[in-house]
Formats: C-alpha cells, structure tokens, sequence
C-alpha cells in the first residue's frame, strides 16, 4: 500500500480545478455571477420588513429626484432623497421609483419601520431598483454551473483523500472504447468513453472513463495504469486522466517509496 501524506498545496489547488468540465463550469458559472453582482446593489431585500403590523407611515419632503443606471422594461428607475420627522428628530431616506410625477419640494407619505427607522420608504416605492424576485433567473442559470463544478471538484477530493488514506498502482485492460457522437468544429477534440478491467485479489473490476481529448492524449489513457483506493477496491481513477503534474508527482513518490 502505498500513501502520500504531504502533497503541495498549489498541487492539490491544480488538481481540483483541473479538467475541461470544471473550466465550463466556471465559465458557466462566471457570466451569471457577474450580472447578479452588478445588480445585487440594486435589489430591495427589506421588503419583507414592510409588515402591517411593523411599520408606520408619517409625511416627508422629497430633497431631491436623480435618474439611476437601472432600468425595468425601458424605464429608468429614479432615486427619491426625502426627510422627515419623529418626535422633532430629522431622519432622511432613499427610496426607489418609476413615478416621474414625484418632485424636489413635494410633500409625500412616508412608510418607515417602528423598530428600524434607518428603513423607509415612501409609500408605493422601493428600498432597491428591483425587487428580489427580479434576480431568481440569475439563481437558475447560475444553478447549472455550481452542478457542473460541484461533481468533478468532489470526485478530485476523494482522489485526495484516497492518495493520503492508502492506494495502489496496478495494471489496467481497456474492455471497450466508443467514439461518442459529438459536434466538433475545427480541431476540436474528441469524445470518448473507455471501459477499463483491473484485478484485485483475484477479483475483477470495471472503471468508466469519459474523456474529451485529442488522439495523442488518448494512445497515452489507453495504456493507463489505475490507482485504486486500498480500502475500497471498487473506487479506483485512471492515472493518465490526472493533471500531468499530478500524474508525475505519485509516480514519483510512489517510486522513491518502493526504493
């Protein structure tokens, strides 16, 4: 059995992140991400605080009326300074609309929580340009991502966990190897999935490998030998599959550990 206890942070970083699923993944993930933080700033979530029983409404002074860069079907949403007063104490808020008609000098109902008066708003406006609900499509387009990444990110993590726990190298055999339908454009690589036998204590076992790449990588994942988890001979990863830096480093430990 053999096992590495110390491997470099910056390697374990490389191996987890590696692989053309995680890179779309990422990529899926990154174009969503972005839009939902440029509009986060935007985004009313006192609204449930807004309770009957909770707030309470006074008159206030609109100070000053400023169009904003947001928008919502082709109008553009306005910024309203206002103040008002409790118990002679002056408190100022911002609120947001689409009510062009709300000028510097009007007078306006004003909504303000009774336990919180650093929240208000006047009546029929917003504490954001948007409402939550206007950001639950960046949730689901940014749900497919998170899957994609998620999935090979834990199996590298059991990959490492199997590395520190204890593994072996054994020889593998290719069983089948389909050249999966796919759409290629240019030099594109192509998609292949493998089926791999190795033996264990006179017990055979399979391994599924689903690879995207070019036919010089594949005449190397072809010859693969296969670490296989010590304590669980049914979880085993193909060795040419893994980031060459990685690859490198087990064989060479493992090689410097039979010495």
């Amino acid at each position: 059995m053999k096992q590495l206890n110390k491997i470099p942070f910056g390697l374990k970083v490389k191996t987890l992140f590696s692989g053309k699923l995680v890179t779309m993944g990422l990529f899926v993930l990154f174009v969503p991400t972005i839009i939902l933080m440029a509009f986060l700033p935007s985004v009313d979530f006192q609204d449930s605080k807004y309770d009957a029983e909770s707030v309470s409404e006074t008159k206030g002074v609109v100070l000053a009326v400023q169009e904003t860069n947001s928008s919502l079907n082709g109008k553009r949403a306005l910024k309203y300074k206002y103040e008002f007063y409790l118990e002679n104490a002056r408190v100022t808020g911002e609120s947001f609309g689409y009510e062009e008609s709300i000028g510097v000098g009007d007078t306006v109902a004003v909504v303000y929580v009774k336990d919180e008066l650093g929240i208000s708003r006047i009546n029929g406006t917003k504490n954001g340009a948007f409402g939550i609900d206007s950001i639950s499509l960046l949730f689901v387009l940014i749900a497919p991502g998170f899957v994609i990444v998620s999935i090979p990110i834990y199996k590298k993590v059991m990959l490492l966990k199997m590395l520190k726990s204890g593994f072996k190298i054994l020889p593998a055999k290719i069983q089948s190897e389909i050249k999966l339908p796919s759409f290629q454009i240019g030099n594109s690589k192509s998609f292949y999935r493998l089926q791999y036998s190795y033996e264990v204590s006179a017990s055979v076992y399979t391994k599924e490998l689903y690879a995207i790449q070019d036919e010089y990588s594949m005449s190397r994942i072809r010859m693969s030998t296969m670490l296989v988890d010590s304590h669980n001979h049914t979880q085993a990863v193909v060795l040419e599959d893994l980031p060459i830096r990685m690859r490198d480093y087990i064989v060479e430990k493992s090689a410097m550990g039979a010495s």
